[in-house]
């Protein structure tokens, strides 16, 4: 279910992976591309300020990928390896000892929205149709109407109006949104292929290096629309500065906020006339599963446990539990503490780039913003699940 790569500096960087059914093993992050910060995106390049993120000056290359020309902004450098971010967004891991790599003068412009959609269409060829919405460009099987764009739209929506009414910085994304609706899972599969992703029983993804969201419609639409939910926030999150691609954040923060969004109602702008409309249900299960295996005390120690590291996400046996627990966190804080639920993003969206998150900085970190210690913590979210209504 998960394959690791190996880039500049290391390791990290992540596919996020929304597994059908969403049961055990709900979302795997697989493919892990690049080192933590050199996953980089539009925050890069406009908030963070690209001298301060690399640490060096980034020059504008030109490149191949495969036969093609690209052109694009060369932002950090190992022994071995160029990480190079192209006008769409794209990022490309280069050996630095390619020959095909060279500077060229010029500004690094962004590519345009109209321009994106005519590589698209040469891209996906005449079977396929580009849809434009106010911020996505949607690839769809000709025919298939305004289902797919009217979704996507509407998940980026109650998106940025859950997160701003909490006082959640927001900004403007320099890239176009993109997203890839195939027809089939076959189809899907094939291009998860082609970009080297390796990933089984999925209704849909979201690429960090790509910055496009892939899933099908031969399935049942309930279920991909709740994956789609899920990884839309990821879009959202890392295009509007909820997230920086140039730091690492905990992962029980970026889950949690998945997992906050693939109820239907939280695709509503008006998210319920209730917090207990917003709930997710699948996660409220799960929950009921751990107090009863592991106690109560055993759900505290393991939202301690999530505050200081990923190692959770990474057993296949509680990755179910950590994608849980990680909704747990962060619903309590956005529907309960909605200051400190705006203060844990607007801290982990900024921290210094290219650095590891130690266990010990995270614990630190978390109880300065949140002023409960992580056990403390634990035993709030363990009266809040206990509050939770069934199914």
């Amino acid at each position: 279910m998960a394959s690791r790569r190996t880039g500049l500096f290391g390791s990290t960087g992540n596919v996020d992976v929304g597994i059908v059914p969403r049961t055990v093993g709900r979302l795997l992050c697989v493919g892990r591309l690049l080192c933590v910060g050199l996953v980089v995106f539009v925050g890069l390049v406009v908030s963070v300020g690209v001298d301060d993120a690399a640490g060096q000056t980034p020059s504008l290359v030109e490149f191949m990928v495969g036969d093609t020309p690209k052109r694009g902004l060369r932002l950090a450098d190992s022994a071995t390896e160029s990480v190079i971010i192209g006008r769409d967004g794209w990022l490309h891991a280069i050996r630095s000892t390619s020959a095909s790599v060279r500077p060229i003068a010029g500004d690094y412009r962004p590519i345009s929205a109209p321009e994106l959609r005519n590589d698209l269409r040469a891209e996906f060829g005449p079977t396929f149709e580009v849809v434009t919405t106010s911020n996505f460009l949607i690839v769809q099987p000709r025919g298939r109407g305004r289902t797919w764009p009217d979704l996507f739209e509407q998940c980026h929506r109650s998106f940025t109006d859950y997160m701003g009414k909490r006082g959640v910085k927001l900004r403007d994304g320099r890239f176009p949104m993109v997203a890839i609706v195939f027809p089939d899972s076959r189809s899907m599969y094939d291009e998860f292929g082609r970009l080297g992703i390796e990933a089984s029983r999925v209704a849909g993804l979201y690429s960090n290096s790509s910055n496009r969201v892939m899933t099908h419609d031969g399935g049942r639409r309930s279920m991909i629309a709740a994956t789609v939910r899920h990884e839309a926030a990821h879009q959202s999150a890392f295009n509007s500065g909820v997230h920086s691609r140039v730091n690492e954040t905990p992962k029980w923060i970026t889950e949690g906020i998945g997992q906050m969004f693939e109820p239907a109602s939280m695709g509503d702008r008006r998210h319920g006339d209730r917090w207990v409309d917003r709930v997710n249900p699948d996660s409220v299960g799960v929950l009921r599963r751990i107090v009863a295996e592991r106690g109560t005390s055993g759900l505290v120690a393991d939202v301690a446990r999530l505050i200081r590291d990923d190692h959770l996400f990474e057993d296949p046996a509680r990755i179910e539990d950590a994608y849980s627990l990680a909704w747990a966190m962060m619903f309590y804080l956005g529907e309960r503490r909605p200051d400190v639920f705006a203060d844990v993003l607007n801290f982990t969206a900024t921290r210094p780039p290219f650095t590891v998150y130690t266990p010990g900085q995270r614990g630190i970190d978390f109880e300065r913003i949140a002023g409960d210690d992580p056990l403390a913590f634990g035993h709030r979210i363990a009266r809040f699940a206990e509050s939770l209504p069934s199914r």
